[in-house]
């Protein structure tokens, strides 16, 4: 056996079969798979921001008149992406003001 080689094995072929069983519909599932895990993960990240952000975007109409929001958000109305990203920037900036919060 050279050096640096693996072991050789005569007649034996090494096939997998399987792998085209589910064809297209198996690589569907596999995709959905993966989505539905990157969505939990997001939602795992995200889920405080979202729920507030949620909150402030239905509320916002009833507390603050339409001539402010046009000051703060530069339209009539309030838009949701705002509001999403200014309170994930809220939590980051909490963290960093109290490093103890870090872990669970």
């Amino acid at each position: 056996m050279p050096s640096g080689a693996g072991p050789e094995y005569e007649g034996i072929k090494a096939k997998v079969v399987h792998v085209h069983s589910l064809g297209l519909i198996g690589a569907v599932l596999a995709g959905l798979t993966m989505l539905a895990a990157l969505g939990f993960g997001l939602l795992m990240l995200f889920g405080k921001a979202l729920l507030a952000s949620l909150l402030v975007w239905a509320l916002w109409p009833a507390v603050f008149s339409a001539e402010f929001t046009q000051v703060v958000f530069g339209s009539q109305t309030v838009p949701y992406w705002k509001v999403f990203l200014l309170t994930v920037l809220g939590g980051v900036i909490a963290k960093m003001l109290r490093p103890g919060s870090w872990g669970r």
